[in-house]
């Protein structure tokens, strides 16, 4: 069941004044503001700028060690959800978090780019609203930075980040604010980047499931699962010939990595069953060596908010 598009004044009451933490109000066709009046954010071309970094971090966050956690978690994908109009980065293991009907859920994403994921979950029945630091294309519904939401607390059912969190200064402090903004029981759920290089004008953290794990778990979520999307091969051959001129050495750096990572696997599951050995673990192997890694948490129903953003 499709939704009409989110418009401003729907997503107003979802707002919050990214400096004082009221409630947002018009003023007028070309600005927000504060309820209180102190503060005024602009609105260009029906997108309200209410991008403001913290100035300072504060983080209170419970010490976690995960090595119980990361032995147990597991490390293999939901049954995708095939959908022929998924967008970039959205795979079908991914979709399947969401679900496939929207039933008027409200799902915020982090680095929307030019907002390719609302048309697939709007169609659906989702109230899809995404923000970013900038406009491409059609842009987000409004410019946010993901360290400092713009958005009351518990007002959203799913947050979703796409190969983002790389991008990040401070992760903690992102994933923070996800657990703030999302109602008990809300889903968090995406991609970041693992085994691959420097790229979209800065990435700070790539990060192992191990990274991924304690990010998550350390702001309060609970994380259900973190699998691989991307194998080493296939990054490895991406990170080191990008573009139209590299695309022989990334189709033959490929192909080589593959053959040597199928050749690897099986010669050292042989060596290892004739020596008494448990034979290699492949899928723990796939996820320590991943291109990228998705991940799938949730906001527990009933527990205590474990962690707060920064002020």
């Amino acid at each position: 069941m499709s939704v009409p598009a989110v418009d401003l004044e729907a997503l107003l009451p979802r707002l919050r004044c990214p400096r004082s933490g009221l409630p947002l109000v018009r003023d007028g066709e070309t600005a927000l503001r504060s309820s209180d009046g102190r503060f005024v954010y602009a609105i260009e071309g029906g997108v309200p700028d209410l991008q403001r970094a913290p100035e300072r971090l504060r983080l209170d966050l419970p010490w976690y060690e995960p090595w119980d956690e990361i032995a147990s978690l597991p490390l293999v994908p939901r049954a995708p959800l095939r959908a022929p109009d998924l967008p970039y980065h959205l795979d079908a293991h991914l979709a399947a978090a969401a679900g496939a009907a929207g039933d008027d859920r409200w799902i915020l994403e982090i680095g929307c780019g030019e907002r390719l994921c609302e048309r697939y979950f709007a169609p659906r029945g989702f109230h899809y609203v995404g923000t970013d630091v900038d406009r491409r294309g059609i842009g987000p519904h409004m410019l946010a930075d993901a360290h400092n939401l713009p958005i009351a607390d518990a007002s959203f059912d799913l947050y979703l980040s796409l190969a983002v969190y790389e991008h990040l200064l401070s992760p903690h402090a992102a994933a923070c604010e996800a657990f703030r903004v999302l109602k008990p029981g809300g889903i968090f759920f995406g991609s970041a980047a693992f085994v691959y290089g420097f790229h979209d004008r800065a990435s700070f953290h790539h990060m192992t499931h191990g990274g991924l794990l304690a990010v998550m778990r350390s702001a309060g979520f609970r994380v259900e699962r973190i699998w691989p999307d991307w194998l080493y091969p296939h990054s490895i051959a991406e990170m080191g010939f990008r573009g139209g001129q590299g695309m022989p050495w990334r189709v033959a750096t490929r192909a080589f990595l593959s053959a040597m990572e199928w050749s690897f696997a099986r010669v050292s599951s042989t060596a290892r069953r004739l020596s008494g050995k448990p034979p290699l673990d492949l899928v723990a192997r796939r996820v320590e060596t991943a291109g990228s890694l998705s991940f799938i948490a949730f906001k527990p129903e009933h527990e205590a908010i474990a962690a707060s953003g920064p002020a």
